[in-house]
Parts: structure tokens; sequence; C-alpha cells
């Protein structure tokens, strides 16, 4: 027979290791003399052909035991010999040895403490569901019972929900009927030797059979603690599914939805901080700081157009209009447009197409755009924000969401509104409040040129021009109204989501008054509003105190160019 047409295996004896092959047939067995025939290795020898011949297993000799050999003493007492000596000396029995080694030999260090079990964490208590790190149920999440006198946890799973029985396990990686010792298996007397004991007649030895007293115990427990389980819902489901990677699961292939909740189980918070609010307000905390660069780029930009270009705008302005005064006077025109009021208005038109241009020239060079300025901010943190309140809601209305057993504030469970609308009140006065932040932190120049901005707006409409519009308290009576809409909507949101909206506006409106309230800021005094700073350019100059062009000028340089004509015809 070939080695392939069996089970192969290995036998250890104390003076040889065989290769053998083991027959289909159990009736079989196969010695040491076929053994060598077919794998002829130069290190097997045999002494005999008595022993080569005979298949029967031989036991070990037994060696008589030595008695004893008594201590011979360190010392030696010796008389010294000698005319003038005569007296006795104790000389050592064996001589030191004359060399030291090399080399430090390491002695094993002896602890003085005695073994104590470890103490149990805060966080575990009888009926907690643990998730086994390690071992054969490694990914299981089992119940747990008590700790037992070694320090080790008794747990369960229950076997009949995900198979995982009776068993102890370490803290770090669970009745006094169970204790250290139930687990403990029967001494039996050892074989003579590792052949002997691992076959009986040349068959393997039978298996076990496990203890009914422990399977009554298994079913006993699992039956009080199944009890309860059904009282939760969805528990049993909980218990039964494996904490990690099925077959077939890839990590780049989960969804954001189960990284959250692994996060979550992961992050290391105390006992007294609920573990998915602590962990969605870290998230949000987290993804506001991450963004919180592009906030302070375009801040940078809105600051850069106030402090610089709109105060150069506004120097330019009379230069510009005397420019355009002097052009008006050296071109020619016709006489049905020297009247004032279309003098003023062409000069006015001229002189705003210039400031324009200008404008754009010194917005150009200090790269301080304010369109892109201000809805850079919003527009890294609203794809963030939409993605979130998604997770969060797909995870609220997930039927085995653990959303459902925890509480805080005002919210009963994380995935149901909030019964109290307390939380979503305060969403909407956050939000309100980073609507008004822009004033609170106003300063006085910028108080007054709004001021006179609204003077000449009131003005010009009582004198029957064109409605003009504000774009500031546009936008400022839309987020109010957003504000309100806001509070109506975290009503009706789940608890999880209502919380991250919250977090999410008490991080904005910090943000707000951090970046608005520098020294730089209050130290200059900007020349427009960072609200209306766009519009306010584009305006017509309300707030320039340039003084109107007199047609009088341009009416007498025609008045005399005609004359000169008449004189030269």
């Amino acid at each position: 027979m070939s080695p392939s047409q069996g089970a192969r295996g290995i036998c250890v004896n104390s003076t040889i290791v065989y290769k053998i092959a083991f027959a289909q047939s159990p009736d079989v067995c196969i010695g040491p003399v076929n053994i060598l025939q077919e794998f002829p290795w130069p290190e097997a020898r045999i002494s005999s052909p008595t022993s080569a011949a005979s298949p029967a297993l031989r036991l070990p000799h037994k060696k008589s035991e030595k008695p004893a050999a008594a201590e011979s003493p360190e010392t030696v007492e010796k008389q010294v010999g000698g005319d003038k000596n005569g007296g006795k000396r104790l000389v050592p029995t064996s001589k030191a040895s004359r060399f030291y080694p090399a080399e430090d030999v390491r002695q094993p260090k002896k602890s003085r403490k005695s073994p104590k079990p470890a103490s149990l964490r805060s966080s575990i208590t009888p009926g907690a569901v643990l998730i086994l790190l390690a071992g054969r149920f490694r990914g299981k999440r089992v119940v747990f019972l008590k700790q037992l006198e070694s320090g080790l946890l008794l747990v369960t799973g229950p076997f009949k929900i995900n198979g995982v029985p009776l068993r102890r396990v370490n803290q770090a990686y669970v009745d006094d009927k169970i204790n250290d010792a139930y687990f403990t298996k029967a001494a039996t007397k050892g074989a003579g030797s590792a052949e002997a004991e691992f076959f009986e007649g040349g068959k393997p030895k039978p298996k076990e059979a496990f203890p009914e007293s422990k399977s009554a115990d298994q079913k006993e427990i699992d039956k009080a603690i199944i009890s309860s389980v059904k009282k939760t819902e969805n528990l049993g489901k909980y218990l039964s599914a494996s904490w990690g990677l099925s077959k077939g699961q890839f990590p780049h292939q989960l969804s954001l939805c189960d990284g959250f909740l692994d996060l979550a189980i992961a992050l290391p918070f105390p006992p007294s901080v609920p573990t998915y609010t602590g962990t969605i307000v870290l998230v949000t905390v987290v993804s506001r700081l991450a963004l919180f660069p592009i906030a302070l780029w375009g801040r940078n930009r809105v600051r850069r157009l106030e402090n610089v270009v709109l105060p150069e705008v506004e120097r330019l302005k009379p230069i510009i209009s005397k420019q355009v005064l002097d052009e008006m006077k050296q071109q020619g025109m016709r006489k049905e447009d020297l009247v004032v009021s279309k003098l003023q208005q062409m000069h006015l038109s001229r002189m705003m197409q210039r400031v324009k241009t200008e404008q754009k020239r010194l917005i150009a060079e200090h790269k301080c755009s304010p369109v892109l300025s201000m809805i850079a901010s919003p527009a890294s943190q609203l794809p963030v924000f939409v993605l979130m309140s998604m997770v969060f809601n797909r995870l609220a209305k997930d039927p085995m969401t653990p959303f459902d057993s925890e509480a805080f504030f005002t919210l009963t469970t994380l995935n149901h509104p909030d019964p109290t609308w307390a939380i979503p009140i305060i969403l909407g006065f956050v939000t309100m409040a980073n609507v008004e932040s822009n004033n609170w932190l106003m300063t006085a120049f910028q108080r007054d040129r709004l001021r006179k901005a609204d003077e000449y707006r009131a003005k010009m409409m009582a004198q029957g021009q064109k409605f003009v519009l504000q774009p500031h308290k546009i936008i400022k009576t839309a987020l109010y109204g957003l504000s309100v809409g806001r509070i109506v909507l975290a009503g009706l949101s789940p608890g999880s989501v209502v919380l991250y909206w919250t977090t999410s506006a008490i991080c904005g409106l910090i943000q707000t008054w951090i970046l608005d309230y520098t020294p730089s800021r209050q130290s200059s005094a900007p020349a427009s509003i960072q609200s209306s700073s766009a519009a306010t350019v584009l305006d017509p100059p309300t707030k320039t105190v340039t003084p109107k062009p007199s047609p009088e000028p341009i009416v007498k340089a025609k008045s005399a160019k005609k004359q000169k004509n008449k004189r030269s015809s």
C-alpha cells in the first residue's frame, strides 16, 4: 500500500520518530517493520530481528528508584600539621570555581505579591451583554453572569440562541454551584506511554461523553435568560448576530452606518457618558473642526475685501468723478443734452462704470472675490450636513438599531422624536442667535454706515424712485424663517438627527464668534458689512459725499466754442 492510499499521521516514541500510514480498515495495524520497508530512513535502525518482527507495542522498562544520597557537609574540620601548629581549621569540601562567567546569568525574579483575582470593571454588571474578542467564539455576544474566584467571568450565549455554552472568559479580552472547579476535567491515571494512551488494542481511545449534569445546568440557565431576552424586542437577534465581518463581507464595502456603530463601541467613554450620544457629539465636533480652515480662508478673503479693497475704492471715487467731469468738458455734446438732470445722470453712470472697473481690478489683485468668499464655507459644510443627517436617520429607522436602548436629556430614545420639544426649541434659538451674531459684534463704524444707507434708501423711495433691494435684509429674513422651520422639522425628526443638528448649530455659533471677534477686526474700521459687502459696491454711491457736478462750466464752455466758430466763419 502506498502512503497516498491511507490517512497519514505521526507516532512519537522515546527512541525514534516514525512516519506511519494508517490503513483504511480499522482492523489492520501496520507495524514499524512495514513502515521502514516503505519509508527507508537511514536514522531508523532495528536492533534485532526478533524485535523487528514483533508488531506488538513495547512499554518502557520501569526504572528502579535509587536511594537518596546522603547530603555531604559543606566544610570538614582538619588538623593543621607542623611543629608550631596543632590547631584545627574548617576546609570546604568542594573547591570554588576559579573562573567567572563572561556574561551575567539571569536569575528568575520571585514575586513577593500574593496572586489576587483581577478587579471587575465597573461597566460589567450581571446581565450585561459582552462581546468576546478572542477564542473559539470570538465575535459572539454573550450574557455576563458573575465573576469567579479566579477573576474569570462566567458567561453564556445562551446556547440555544447563538451556540455559546457556559464558559469562563477573561475580562481583558461569569450560582455557588458553578465555580472554577466546575470546569476542571476529571483526573485520569496517565498511561505508560504516548502510544499506549493513543492506542488501546489498535483502536483510538473513545471520546468521553458530555456529563448529563452539565447539560442540565446549561438548559436551566438558558431557560431563565431566554425568558428575559424575549421581553426586549430584537434582543435575541442582537445576541445571535456576530460582531465582525462575515463571509463575503469586506471592509471597503461596509456602509457608513455600520462604521459609526463600530466606532461608538470602540470609543472608551466613561460609564456616565451615553455611548451613542457621546459619539454623535464627538463626530459632529470633529467634522466642524475639520472644515474650520475653509471657513477661516473665506473669512480672511472677506476681511481683505473690507479692509483693503473697499477703502481704496472709496478713496478713488472723488478722483474718478473729477476725471469724468473733465472728460465731459472736453468732448462735444448735443444741445438737447445740456440739461442739469441729464448731465448729472450721465456723469453718475460714467463714474459708476469706472468705479466698477477699478473695483474688479483690485479684487483680482488681492484675490478676494466676494461671491467665492461667502459660499466657500456653506458649500463645504452642506454635503457633510446632509450625509450625516441621512446616516442618523437611517440608523434610527433600522429595526435592529441600538438607539432604542439609550436616552439623553429629554429624549426617551435616540430613534424617536423629542416628546417635550425642548431640544428642537433650543435648536431654533441657537439658529436665530447665529443669524444675529453679526449685529452683536458690529463696530460703531459699521452701525453708522448701515444707518446712513437705510436713510438714503428711505429718502430715494420717498422721492418716488424705484425700490432698491437690500440683499442682507432679504437673507436675514430668510434665515429667520429657516429657524422657525427647523423647530417644526426637528420636532418631527428622530432624536439622533435632532441631537446632531443642535450640536452642529452650537459649533457654528461658536465658530462665528471666533471668526468675528478678533483683535484685527476690532482695531480696524471695515468699509462695509460682511453680509452686504458685494451689494454695497454694486449699488449707486449712496454713501459717497462727492459733490454733484454743476452744469454751468459745461454750458459756458459750449457757448464759448460756438462764438469762436462764428468768428472764424
